[in-house]
């Protein structure tokens, strides 16, 4: 039976030395030789993809969370937030002393400032010189119409008291949730919509696809794939995910740098 197979990016089909296996790219060929379709699920935005992912023939896009969403090089659906509710999220942040940058279709912007912040922060983390190139700086980001989805970076308090004080604050506009890349997740988090995510963006994906949930299967490692992980069929974590993440798959397959796509594949019977 064909499946729609949905992978997340950032340690889970590259690593953050922004490399991908060879087995994996393997893995994916043979998935799509034996009838089945993949797609990219993430948290990046459409125009942050590495180009030589979107080279490998995606079926499907799944971006910035499920905020922007691409079915055969066709556009589905795009959700945007709301600058008025980004201004109150925004000066929640900075009372918290917490830098940030949004992002979206249009690209990522940041203030000078908060760039600053962020070259101190990530100045030795994995992945980091990649994920500050292409930035533009501006005075009032969280003004900017067309924005997706954020990261904010080194609050004073942690994930779910930042979450207590947005929903406070925006009537639950906005849904924050620990950063699925780098090593804290406590006191930095990535900024979406609530009742945008991951698995509402794979429900659209399987509509266009005249398929169902019981056809997908999902790879994932982050604080992000939650939702992804628990609506697929098949919910498989890689080696190198988070523990609690772990605990909520069908199946933990091996590290990304020990074939985890290929294991994870052959093990599904998929390849």
């Amino acid at each position: 039976m064909s499946k729609f197979i949905f992978f997340d990016i950032d340690g889970t089909l590259v690593d953050f030395s922004m490399h991908i296996p060879e087995s994996t790219i393997e893995g994916l060929r043979l998935a799509r030789a034996n009838g089945h379709r993949i797609a990219i699920c993430t948290g990046r935005p459409y125009t942050n993809i590495y180009p030589f992912l979107l080279d490998l023939d995606f079926d499907g896009v799944v971006a910035s969370a499920g905020a922007y969403i691409q079915y055969q090089n066709t556009n589905l659906y795009r959700s945007v937030l709301e600058p008025e509710q980004l201004t109150v999220l925004a000066g929640l942040l900075h009372r918290h002393g917490a830098a940030y940058f949004l992002q979206g279709y249009p690209g990522r912007f940041v203030t000078e400032e908060d760039s600053l912040v962020m070259d101190a922060v990530l100045s030795n983390g994995a992945g980091a010189k990649e994920l500050r190139q292409g930035m533009t700086l501006c005075q009032a980001p969280e003004q900017l119409e067309g924005m997706e989805c954020g990261v904010y970076f080194r609050s004073d308090a942690v994930v779910e008291q930042m979450q207590e004080e947005a929903d406070a604050a925006t009537e639950g506009y906005f849904r924050l949730t620990g950063c699925s890349f780098g090593t804290d997740i406590v006191y930095s988090g990535e900024i979406t919509k609530k009742g945008v995510n991951k698995a509402t963006g794979m429900q659209r994906l399987l509509e266009a696809a005249g398929l169902t949930r019981k056809d997908t299967v999902a790879f994932g490692d982050g604080s992000n794939d939650f939702e992804m992980i628990q609506f697929a069929d098949q919910g498989i974590v890689m080696g190198n995910g988070i523990p609690k993440l772990k605990e909520c798959g069908d199946y933990v397959t091996t590290a990304i740098e020990q074939d985890g796509i290929w294991n994870g594949l052959k093990h599904l019977k998929l390849i």
